[in-house]
């Protein structure tokens, strides 16, 4: 049943006999070329003894490795499918209706054709976050959240790793709208993306460009269903973006900045990163940490998070 991780047979039943057995000298293997395959797989290592002898890694770590290198490689496929869609569609507009597909040219085709994506949202609204960004960083489709609010309209926003997190108080600006009812996650975005249950759907054709340039508004069913699955594909397999409960447990409660820093750390940001957004230093992320820890009563940094969350300092606030 390893085969779609990429395992032959002979692979599979050579592994299944080390997760079974004492560790096998290469002579008892008997066949090097499975072997190998595996050492390079990172599910068994030959440890230097005397005679070298393959010893299997613990399978609920290296398997689940492997299975979330399939998932990335099938959110890639995904990313391309749809994309390869887009353009199909794109380039035979001239046969099918012109209402499916909507080439927009500029800021203001952009910002006029997010307003009727907006407008067109029954129930839900879903948002990738990566390149091209607005220029204030902060305030990146700021307007349409608000309106989306107003009209009780559910939003899932997903920022990217890396991308989102190095333009400084990006995440630190929706650390607060989440209590108000907005689902945010932190993960791996390729590709930026407004859907809504419409079913309608904005991309920016060059993902590559500092600034938008031009986009596609998408009207076609099929579309926006490929792009949704897209998605919720990256979705499942983000970190939660935490924020302050509101209802601590304890009389020592945190302040609003120390709030803002937990959230940011319990999703996932490094020091550096944490430090970027809130607009501190490095050196001000790490002391304030080590004043919380002592604050609860821990001993490490993974203690400390988990009291925090004990203690109702913090809530993923989602779903």
């Amino acid at each position: 049943m390893l085969e779609p991780l990429g395992l032959t047979r002979a692979e599979q039943d050579l592994y299944e006999r080390l997760v079974s057995n004492r560790p096998l000298t290469q002579a008892e293997v008997g066949d090097p070329a499975a072997a190998d395959r595996l050492v390079e797989l990172g599910l068994i290592t030959l440890m230097p003894s005397d005679p070298p002898r393959y010893l299997v890694l613990p399978p609920d770590i290296t398997l689940e490795l492997l299975v979330r290198d399939r998932e990335l490689e099938l959110a890639k496929a995904r990313q391309e499918t749809v994309l390869l869609a887009t353009r199909f569609h794109t380039s035979t507009a001239r046969s099918e209706p012109p209402e499916l597909i909507e080439v927009l040219r500029g800021e203001p085709e952009i910002a006029d054709g997010i307003e009727r994506l907006v407008r067109s949202a029954k129930g839900e609204l879903s948002f990738s976050d990566a390149p091209p960004f607005m220029e204030d960083p902060s305030q990146v489709d700021q307007e349409p959240l608000e309106k989306l609010a107003e009209m009780d309209i559910s939003i899932r926003i997903l920022y990217d790793r890396t991308r989102s997190v190095d333009r400084p108080g990006r995440l630190a600006a929706r650390v607060r709208g989440v209590n108000d009812g907005e689902q945010a996650r932190v993960g791996d975005v390729p590709l930026k993306m407004l859907l809504t249950d419409g079913p309608m759907a904005f991309v920016p054709i060059d993902v590559n460009a500092t600034s938008y340039t031009a986009g596609l508004l998408i009207h076609d069913p099929v579309l926006v269903t490929g792009l949704q699955g897209l998605f919720e594909q990256l979705w499942s397999r983000a970190i939660p973006l935490a924020t302050y409960a509101g209802q601590s447990s304890s009389a020592d409660e945190p302040t609003d900045q120390e709030r803002d820093l937990l959230a940011l750390l319990m999703s996932g940001l490094t020091d550096s990163e944490s430090a970027a957004q809130l607009g501190w230093t490095e050196r001000s992320v790490r002391s304030r940490i080590e004043r919380m820890r002592l604050r609860l009563g821990t001993d490490t940094r993974f203690q400390a998070g988990y009291q925090a969350v004990l203690r109702g300092w913090l809530d993923p606030h989602d779903g």
